[in-house]
């Protein structure tokens, strides 16, 4: 019955990925299936749904982080703070080490945004433009893209990646960021340097896109602009807690908007609900707004309504034990990262994968802050490196490459590979109230 169950839910999901259809289809057909499974087995229907609450109360509070995430990545867009930020630093680009420059930069605009679309959608744009119009290799320029974007998605205070490991883990965000940092400083020198040495050689001269120009006829670009930026950037300093941070550089950046751009408040609204609508000629700096979050809610939403079901029913027992087996063998690092290989290719999606592979993973014997930063350096990069995950498909297509471009994607490698090369001083014992 188990497998009947697993089988059907695998086949959903595969079918939404073979048809493009939303995986939210998928999971509604898990819902249906683990539902009736913990029914057949004599739960009462209301223990079941009290299964459900269980795992969704879990994650509640990441609702409105999402809300909060959606607002602040329109509202930057809108009162000139991204489009200020591209135009101060593309003169920082140096031709003789344009790779570099690609991935440091990119690292340095996702830490701001918390965003890995976010920042393909706007600076990974530019810089694709820039390398096409050189003659540079493209693939190589997304590779350093790909992994400048992800620096951020993982590891960011506004990263909803990183809000959803802590209300996986039910640990706090700055403390995460700081073992994020501990673990991941080695992979991001190293990813660095290969881009030094893959950069052009002698007097390359890559040609100005004249986006930059442009920007300041779309918006008026003083140092106003910069003030949502430097809200959250002071408050994150002082470890202000992340939802009341993100609430100041929202406010701030509405009254840039109102104040600098001179936005109607009407307009304001509908920014923050539907996203940032731009003038014409600067598309790419679409984006954001509250409903923009829908998907990931509805995904969080649904995969983590599973939780109690396979708590209560010992549904994914078998696998744990598998799973703890491995854990024996190689270590927890490794077995987490050996599990969200599959994981994520079967979720073809970063949220779900992550939610998953925590779920099979969480019986090792970890502290809840181990395990978050086992999440953080396997299955959160990992995803990005499935072609047909949404984590990689969506910043490919908005580049405008194909696959070929993951082979340069140094950062995603090297974070899980060095960690999983790295001593284990820990063994997996029982965890206490577990079977």
């Amino acid at each position: 019955m188990k497998g009947a169950v697993l089988g059907i839910f695998l086949a959903g999901l595969t079918a939404c990925v073979l048809t493009g259809a939303t995986i939210l289809w998928a999971l509604l057909l898990g819902l249906l299936c683990f539902s009736a499974y913990a029914l057949h087995l004599g739960h009462a229907p209301r223990a079941v749904g009290t299964m459900l609450l269980t795992g969704v109360r879990k994650v509640s509070n990441i609702l409105l982080i999402f809300c909060l995430i959606g607002m602040l990545t329109a509202i930057w867009r809108a009162a000139g703070t991204i489009p200020l930020i591209i135009r101060d630093t593309l003169p920082w680009v140096d031709p003789a080490s344009f790779y570099l420059s690609v991935f440091i930069l990119c690292s340095l605009m996702s830490l701001l945004l918390g965003t890995s679309f976010g920042t393909v959608s706007t600076l990974g744009v530019i810089f694709m433009l820039l390398a096409r119009t050189a003659g540079l290799h493209e693939g190589l320029t997304a590779g350093a893209i790909m992994s400048g974007i992800y620096v951020g998605d993982r590891c960011s205070p506004m990263s909803s990646s990183a809000a959803l490991v802590c209300a996986l883990t039910n640990t706090n965000i700055y403390d995460n960021i700081r073992r994020m940092w501990r673990t991941g400083v080695t992979p991001f020198l190293l990813a660095g340097l290969g881009y030094k040495l893959l950069s052009p050689s002698g007097a390359a001269a890559c040609v100005d896109s004249g986006v930059a120009g442009q920007l300041d006829a779309w918006f008026r670009l003083s140092g106003w602009a910069l003030l949502p930026a430097a809200a959250i950037v002071a408050l994150s300093l002082f470890r202000v807690e992340v939802k009341r941070a993100m609430t100041c550089s929202i406010l701030a950046g509405c009254g840039v908007c109102l104040f600098l751009q001179d936005m109607p408040p009407s307009d304001l609204l509908s920014c923050l609900l539907w996203g940032y609508r731009p003038p014409e000629g600067a598309e790419m700096l679409a984006g954001g707004g509250i409903l923009s979050m829908r998907m990931v809610a509805g995904i969080v939403l649904l995969s983590s309504s599973y939780a109690g079901i396979f708590d209560a029913t010992g549904l994914l027992r078998g696998f744990e034990e598998g799973i703890r087996r491995m854990a024996d063998k190689w270590g927890v690092f490794r077995a987490t990262a050996a599990v969200s290989i599959p994981v994520s290719a079967i979720s073809c999606n970063q949220t779900l994968a992550t939610i998953l592979t925590d779920q099979l993973c969480r019986l090792l014997a970890t502290t809840r802050q181990e395990r978050a930063i086992h999440l953080e350096n396997s299955v959160i990069l990992i995803a990005a490196l499935v072609p047909w995950s949404i984590a990689c498909s969506v910043p490919c297509a908005t580049l405008g490459v194909g696959m070929e471009c993951l082979p340069y994607a140094l950062y995603l490698y090297l974070v899980p590979v060095l960690n999983g090369l790295a001593r284990e001083n820990r063994t997996p014992v029982a965890v206490p109230g577990r079977s």
